[in-house]
């Protein structure tokens, strides 16, 4: 596996869309879409409530993506975060081989 496999950098986003909810799994620092998917089958929810926290990483799953473990915290809901100022909600994410390699967030490769 190259560097790039075990980039820690990745956050998905669940957020408010016209019609329902709209999740993106996005590089920090760029606005660009890795991984979308449109879930305007979901009800317009006011906030996260558990079950849309557990469906969103579900969804994830399907997207190639896992919510990083150690995210998941007392002050999280199931590693979702709100994202201030906005009706979105945010998780670190990587992928099966990141989370396989026992990589955790802030890890930096040395590149071998």
């Amino acid at each position: 596996m190259t560097t790039e496999d075990f980039r820690t950098d990745l956050t998905a986003i669940c957020k408010a869309a016209d019609s329902g909810f709209l999740l993106q799994v996005v590089r920090d620092g760029s606005s660009e879409p890795l991984a979308e998917k449109d879930l305007t089958h979901w009800p317009d929810w006011p906030t996260l409530p558990v079950d849309a926290a557990h469906a969103a990483g579900c969804e994830l799953v399907v997207l190639g993506y896992l919510i990083w473990p150690d995210s998941v915290t007392a002050d999280s809901l199931l590693g979702w975060w709100p994202v201030p100022g906005q009706r979105a909600w945010s998780a670190k994410v990587a992928t099966l081989d990141q989370l396989q390699a026992g990589r955790q967030p802030g890890f930096e490769s040395s590149g071998s």
